[in-house]
């Protein structure tokens, strides 16, 4: 079963002024159901892909770097 990750409307308005974002007074209460059902989500997929069986899974992209004096040279 998933447990609930609740976001408050204080969480909310707290991690926008960390953030430096602008929130409209009264929006907190329309965001945070919406990121208590991201946050759950999220911490389901990261316990799913936390077990034995998917610990070879690899993203499908790749990011590297450039070899910075190879450029250079």
């Amino acid at each position: 079963m998933t447990e609930r990750t609740e976001v408050t409307e204080a969480t909310v308005r707290a991690l926008a002024d960390l953030a430096g974002l602008p929130l409209a007074q009264g929006r907190e209460a329309l965001l945070a159901p919406h990121l208590s059902d991201w946050l759950t989500a999220a911490n389901e997929l990261n316990r799913n892909m936390s077990k034995p069986e998917y610990l070879t899974v690899l993203p499908a992209t790749v990011f590297t770097h450039p070899n910075v004096q190879e450029e250079n040279e």
